[in-house]
């Protein structure tokens, strides 16, 4: 497919072209991709996957490139194609909270603020305490109120990969300054001094993890305790 040794390999080729700016033809590729797969009548699961990560970077793609109103017909393709998928292998719905956030990025950007807020509230829905999709949902909708009470629950700030981000255990992170930015008051005072902190070494990088290596350290010197 398109040069690969396999559907997976076109996919990953896909992917690298869309990371590296090559938009163009990425969506061509893409496009040409699922056009195909969709006009085959005895696609099988393996068919079927190949052609649900199609349509979810091929709706990547059209966002990026600003094509919003196809991007919007994609993603519909994309929730109708993997209901099918999941009906025959069993529901992913990780990867379905992920499909309704880039949703709600799309009609956002297509300036369709009612489906999009519809969709940033699935994907809440199928993974609770997404702060992620909070953050987007805040920026693109002007709701804020999700977001407030998710960081909350996120705990201090993080340093993470160079980046000051906001997290809740087994949920994407969220950028620390652009939740600052869109929340302000407060918030973005509190947020404003952990990152002072942490960057005069005051704060440690991540707090939880730094709490979880010292509950590690002995709290006692057993050897000189056994030898008194």
């Amino acid at each position: 497919m398109f040069g690969a040794t396999s559907p997976e390999a076109g996919l990953q080729q896909l992917r690298a072209y869309h990371r590296e700016g090559r938009t163009e033809l990425a969506e061509v590729m893409a496009s040409e991709m699922t056009e195909q797969l969709l006009y085959r009548k005895d696609r099988d699961d393996s068919d079927q996957e190949v052609l649900v990560q199609g349509l979810r970077i091929l709706a990547g793609i059209l966002n990026t490139r600003a094509k919003f109103n196809r991007a919007r017909a994609t993603i519909s393709l994309l929730h109708k194609q993997r209901n099918r998928l999941g009906k025959a292998i069993g529901h992913d719905f990780t990867q379905a909270a992920e499909d309704y956030r880039l949703a709600g990025c799309i009609h956002a950007n297509a300036k369709k603020n009612s489906a999009a807020k519809r969709a940033f509230k699935r994907c809440e829905k199928l993974m609770p305490g997404h702060i992620a999709a909070a953050l987007e949902c805040a920026e693109l909708c002007g709701k804020l109120k999700l977001l407030t009470k998710l960081v909350q629950t996120a705990g201090p700030v993080i340093l993470s990969n160079g980046v000051f981000v906001l997290e809740i255990e087994g949920r994407p992170s969220a950028d620390a300054l652009r939740i600052a930015a869109v929340l302000g008051g407060e918030i973005k005072t509190s947020i404003d001094g952990q990152i002072s902190s942490i960057e005069a070494g005051e704060q440690a990088k991540n707090v939880r993890l730094q709490a979880a290596m010292d509950s590690l350290v002995p709290k006692h010197d057993y050897y000189t305790y056994s030898t008194n």
